[in-house]
């Protein structure tokens, strides 16, 4: 009798360790779905598609883009983006850097980061735009949403003469 108790107790023991030690796994496969989902919106920016970026938000998220109007709900996501895509960011190409990821709670995290906007001028001249990007995201299943996005462009001063001496 004692023999089965003192199993009972080490299957319980391994079961709460195992617990422990997986949740850094679970951490990182989290945030490789987390960098999978921020290739993706640039993905879907690139090729124009406002539906595909639209799908990568919860049904009720925020989303505010350079700093311009907040839109709410991925339908209206949606109809932003397309009217972006066809208008003022038409043929513009993304990239997107991940600078940090903080877990709120195993499935709430916050997300920060760069980006850099590639317009061309009319003579062909690629134009890059820095900005940067705080995302608050959410476990949907398995799938990584953006529940809040918002993104600010960098104002960088042009470089100044030097002054005289």
């Amino acid at each position: 009798m004692h023999e089965l108790r003192l199993r009972r107790f080490f299957f319980c023991l391994a079961v709460v360790g195992l617990c422990f030690v997986s949740t850094p796994r679970a951490q990182e496969r989290a945030e490789d779905v987390i960098r999978a989902t921020l290739q993706t919106y640039a993905t879907a920016w690139n090729t124009a598609n406002a539906h595909g970026i639209a799908e990568l938000y919860t049904v009720d998220a925020d989303y505010t883009g350079y700093g311009s109007v907040m839109t709410r709900g991925r339908s209206e996501i949606e109809a932003r983006y397309a009217s972006l895509f066809t208008g003022a960011f038409a043929g513009t190409q993304l990239t997107v850097d991940m600078s940090s990821l903080r877990f709120i709670k195993p499935d709430v995290a916050i997300v920060d980061g760069s980006l850099d906007l590639t317009a061309h001028a009319p003579d062909g001249t690629p134009q890059v735009s820095k900005g940067l990007f705080i995302a608050i995201m959410t476990d949907d299943g398995g799938q990584w949403k953006f529940t809040t996005f918002w993104s600010k462009r960098l104002q960088i001063a042009p470089p100044q003469a030097p002054s005289p001496r």
